[in-house]
């Protein structure tokens, strides 16, 4: 058997995430209708959910009748807020790596260069 070439590795890695995602878009799926029929159930709770509409489900929205402040109000917020703390970390954590790279500048001179990618733009 020949070893993969890095560009087909590559290409088989983004195959099996993308199946995981699907599996794991199936699953919340899943688990999203069974908590709505679950809570279709509960007096007031099921009105906001859409309990008396017909094979009603709870769509793009999580109910605004049962959200909060800061809550989001639909799966679309939902989804944008976690990819934009995400997006919040990584750039802490890049900062951070910066930081330990200037600090220990003197060290590792002889190694790396320490201009920060924005600087050599």
């Amino acid at each position: 058997m020949a070893t993969p070439t890095a560009d087909e590795a590559r290409d088989q890695a983004l195959d099996v995430i993308a199946q995981a995602q699907e599996a794991g878009i199936r699953f919340a799926g899943s688990v999203a209708e069974s908590w709505a029929s679950v809570l279709r159930g509960i007096p007031g709770v099921g009105s906001a959910l859409g309990a008396d509409t017909p094979g009603s489900s709870l769509g793009n929205s999580f109910g605004g009748a049962l959200g909060t402040a800061g809550v989001p109000h639909t799966a679309v917020e939902a989804v944008d807020r976690f990819y934009d703390t995400g997006v919040q970390l990584l750039e802490a954590q890049r900062s951070a790596a910066h930081h330990v790279l200037g600090a220990m500048g003197p060290a590792l001179r002889p190694l790396i260069s320490l201009t920060p990618p924005a600087a050599r733009r």
